[in-house]
């Protein structure tokens, strides 16, 4: 099973998106995107322009970014690939602003308003992924639906234990809703910590979990579930006894690290991001970069990709849970 995955992407900016045709021709099945599908402060916007929008001139700045996208030419084609299935989350620019937490703005009268057409707006983005047709988006100027819930947590089976390549479950995670202002008190959330424990604890040793997470697991800099002791600690904890590997992005780079080395299981975090941008979105260093998790019944092998550069590739062996 080949699980690709990657972040940070604007049509805007980047007309071309070779990235998409790499993906599509490394065989994999599923593509896990982590945040950050579009900019909705930058390329043309800012902080100061988004949260000086009424809702409804927002949903129209929102929809049109995330429609955008899927117009464009290498992703619309990758997107009507009817054996690869996409799984988005959202982290800051594609549900409000550099470093938005949802629930510091919950409670921000002049903000809170935003929340609602977001919400939607990113729901018709993964509406669309799931149907295979970038024309399922709405139109400009159709209506849009207000009441829609957050993404919230959302678990996967991509294989079971009687298949080839054994068990294997995706955790989809909402990095933005309930996180808390600089996420010292909640990167998750109670809820959905609560529920992505109680999947993982409740799955049978042997099972391969990717936790997807917009948020790098551990960084020297920038928004990190290191904010959170806690739910840090937590994840910690429950890697002692499972198989998990965590896919992030944020960082515009590729990164592979061993959070917890020195358990009988190490903990791994493969990170992907800078799809389509420059390391500085629209300044810097063009990016290229995407990660491919390639998973047989005895192995885990992690590759990174990026622009003018080799393929890094590290080999998890599946019985030990370490690197070989």
């Amino acid at each position: 099973m080949k699980i690709a995955f990657t972040s940070c992407f604007s049509a805007q900016t980047f007309k071309d998106q070779p990235v998409w045709t790499q993906v599509g021709a490394s065989g994999a099945t599923h593509l896990v995107l982590l945040g950050d599908s579009a900019y909705y402060d930058a390329d043309g916007s800012s902080m100061g322009a988004v949260k000086a929008m009424g809702a409804n001139d927002f949903a129209i700045h929102a929809f049109g970014r995330l429609r955008d996208q899927l117009n464009q030419k290498e992703f619309a084609k990758l997107v009507r690939k009817t054996d690869l299935r996409i799984h988005p989350i959202w982290d800051d620019h594609d549900f409000l602003w550099n470093g938005a937490c949802g629930a510091q703005i919950q409670g921000q009268p002049s903000y809170r308003h935003l929340l609602d057409p977001t919400r939607a707006a990113f729901q018709a983005y993964c509406d669309a992924l799931d149907s295979h047709d970038p024309k399922t988006f709405p139109k400009a100027g159709d209506p849009w639906a207000s009441g829609v819930p957050e993404p919230g947590y959302r678990p996967l089976m991509l294989s079971n234990a009687t298949d080839a390549d054994g068990a294997v479950m995706l955790h989809l995670t909402d990095g933005r809703s309930y996180k808390t202002k600089g996420g010292e008190d909640a990167v998750l959330g109670t809820a959905q910590m609560k529920k992505l424990k109680k999947a993982i604890e409740d799955s049978d040793p042997a099972t391969v979990h990717l936790l997807a997470s917009g948020l790098t697991f551990e960084a020297r800099h920038g928004e990190t579930w290191m904010d959170c002791k806690a739910e840090h600690a937590a994840i910690l904890k429950l890697a002692e006894k499972r198989r998990i590997v965590i896919l992030s992005g944020d960082v515009h780079e590729n990164r592979f690290a061993v959070p917890w080395p020195a358990g009988a299981w190490s903990l791994f975090e493969a990170t992907s991001s800078g799809a389509a941008l420059r390391t500085g979105v629209t300044v810097g260093a063009l990016q290229r970069n995407w990660g491919l998790v390639d998973i047989t019944k005895d192995q885990v092998t992690i590759e990174l990709s990026q622009l003018n550069m080799d393929t890094r590739r590290r080999v998890i062996d599946r019985r030990k849970w370490k690197l070989l």
